[in-house]
């Protein structure tokens, strides 16, 4: 972020070796260059010197000195006026809200403010079953399939054996197909047995249907034939009071002017 023109140029290269749309995930700052004006210039930059169109904005600045990647993700305060912002002063490009929003009741807020996509990420990662599950449903308005985590588990083995090896040199191998179920029985009987199950098998099984039949023996039947339940309660008044928040419009700069590096 401290070098937007240099962003905006690799952007530039990369959209030209791809057919599909490019995008930047970003923080809103770096250490002290974390004012909402340095913000807008690098994301003015950004695309006006490229074809991105769409940013990923991560509403916590980064500190890059003294702190672990897990801090990061948890220290720096969460400034949702900014991102909020910048869907007023760049009203062409679009922007995805990510930060701190960990269920479908603080998704489903964020929309209702009028942010035109949101990604969840740890939460996601860290109980798929629950966050996941709710998604057809309570975002999109799809009638519920009702699957239960065994069924998915049956689909997702066809998937995972077909995948494996594909790319050569053994990737995708089947720790990499396997970690995104790591949080799959997330708080349920039995999950700590299964990670450490999982843990074993991913050093000997060649398979995905191997590997369950090594796991799936720690969880018991109830949970694996039990449809999705309720989704975990958020926070439906996380951004109510963000307008009043908002920084003062940005005022566009000459490109020759906006630089930090």
């Amino acid at each position: 972020m401290l070098d937007p023109k240099f962003v905006g140029e690799a952007m530039s290269v990369i959209a030209a070796h791809t057919d599909i749309p490019v995008s930047v995930k970003c923080r809103i700052g770096v250490d002290n260059h974390d004012s909402y004006n340095e913000l807008c210039d690098f994301v003015y930059k950004v695309s006006s010197l490229s074809p991105v169109k769409h940013f990923i904005i991560h509403s916590r600045k980064a500190l890059l000195n003294g702190i672990s990647p897990a801090e990061n993700r948890r220290i720096p305060p969460l400034k949702y006026e900014y991102y909020f912002a910048l869907l007023r002063d760049f009203p062409d490009l679009t922007f995805t809200i990510n930060g701190g929003i960990n269920c479908i009741d603080e998704v489903n807020a964020a929309l209702k403010e009028g942010a035109h996509a949101v990604m969840v990420g740890r939460a996601a990662y860290s109980n798929p079953w629950n966050i996941l599950g709710h998604v057809d449903t309570a975002i999109y308005g799809a009638q519920s399939i009702g699957l239960t985590r065994r069924q998915v588990l049956e689909r997702y083995q066809i998937y995972g054996d077909s995948v494996l090896g594909r790319y050569g040199n053994n990737r995708p191998n089947v720790r990499d197909v396997v970690k995104p179920l790591l949080g799959f029985f997330y708080a349920e009987p039995g999950n700590g047995l299964w990670k450490r199950k999982a843990d074993a098998a991913v050093q000997s099984c060649t398979t995905i249907k191997s590997f369950f039949e090594e796991t799936l023996t720690a969880i018991p039947d109830s949970v694996l034939d039990s449809p999705v339940g309720e989704a975990p309660a958020g926070r439906q008044d996380l951004f109510t009071n963000v307008r009043k928040l908002w920084p003062a419009p940005y005022q566009t700069r000459e490109l020759q002017d906006v630089a930090y590096a």
